[in-house]
């Protein structure tokens, strides 16, 4: 069983304005007497990220290195790189979502102006997890019998295949019914249903039929699992980030804003890929480090706002003390720093 990410509602914490956030992130290191300080960010190469980053180096006065590659993917190899460009380093990254939400999918209108998923590349990650798992929804059905519940579970969930390079889903069995099979149905075999589930949603069961109706929401992360081949030695972006999250891809397309909850999970993950990193295999050679990791939530090409979700700091290279800070604490600290405000204008630190 995999380590579990944070809850939904931790992580929905309250957007701040992008200039904020950064003017928070600049008091905090100063106060810590930042030297020589290197912004640094690893976001997806959308378009809809570029002003952010460029706002970043206007903030430190330092333009910005970078991290990441397409999807929020971070190559924790190029701190290595970025080490020699300054000395303390301050950091920001996660995944981006458009604010427009149509069927849990996040939406942003392009130049162009098509409205399209943002991020794309985590959406297409998702798609076939989440059009196998509403398919197993609606093919498995559950009805009432005077004070039995039951379940019928199609023939293609209860025949288990070998990994293959689609998408399968996989039922477990034993979280959903109890007891032998009580008959056979149209398309599959008839149980009862598990009684924890009868118990855990009433509001579902006690409307029930005899006219067998859809499993819904019922078919919760516990219920099934997912299976597919995956190549953990492919470095192509999609395999990548693929094979990070798909153990937890049964609770991200059971949420009910999926997208939305596998970029939080895909920040999670590379937020606790470059701190494990930074405090095991990089040099600290008595620098101070900050990161900062959240959901960047995108308005439009050119406005965003961001949640900030994890933090670490490490002080003069101390990685045994470095302090870890999750979703309430990290805005918190947040919360007490001023807002720096830089002495020029966006122009005069662009030399125009």
């Amino acid at each position: 069983m995999p380590i579990s990410p944070p809850d939904e509602s931790l992580l929905e914490q309250t957007p701040m304005d992008l200039m904020d956030t950064y003017g928070r992130m600049r008091s905090l290191t100063d106060r810590a007497d930042f030297q020589g300080t290197l912004p640094a960010i690893w976001q997806c190469s959308d378009e809809s990220q570029s002003i952010k980053k460029a706002l970043l180096g206007y903030v430190y006065n330092c333009p910005t290195f970078n991290l990441g590659r397409v999807g929020a993917l971070l190559d924790p190899v190029r701190l290595s790189t970025a080490a020699h460009h300054g000395q303390d380093l301050v950091i920001l990254g996660g995944s981006h979502i458009g604010a427009e939400e149509v069927s849990g999918v996040g939406y942003i209108r392009r130049i162009n102006g098509q409205s399209v998923p943002c991020c794309g590349m985590l959406e297409r990650v998702l798609g076939d997890y989440l059009r196998t798992y509403r398919r197993a929804t609606q093919l498995i059905k559950i009805s009432r019998e005077a004070s039995r519940v039951k379940i019928e579970v199609p023939y293609k969930y209860l025949f288990e295949k070998p990994a293959g390079e689609t998408v399968r889903i996989r039922i477990h069995l034993n979280q959903l019914v109890e007891g032998e099979a009580l008959g056979e149905g149209t398309l599959g075999k008839i149980y009862r249903l598990h009684p924890e589930l009868v118990s855990d949603y009433p509001e579902v069961v006690n409307h029930l039929g005899t006219t067998p109706q859809p499993i819904g929401h019922l078919l919760h992360p516990e219920t099934f699992s997912f299976s597919k081949k995956l190549n953990p030695e492919s470095h192509e972006p999609k395999s990548m980030l693929e094979g990070s999250v798909f153990d937890f891809m049964p609770q991200i397309v059971s949420s009910v804003f999926p997208h939305r909850r596998l970029c939080n999970i895909n920040t999670w993950r590379q937020f606790h890929r470059i701190a494990s990193y930074i405090t095991d295999g990089f040099d600290g050679s008595n620098r101070n480090i900050f990161v900062l990791a959240g959901l960047t939530i995108d308005h439009s090409i050119r406005h965003n706002s961001f949640i900030p979700q994890f933090g670490f700091w490490m002080e003069h290279g101390r990685a045994l003390e470095a302090r870890y800070f999750g979703p309430l604490e990290i805005n918190e600290l947040l919360a007490e720093q001023d807002v720096y405000r830089p002495p020029v204008t966006f122009l005069e630190y662009a030399g125009l």
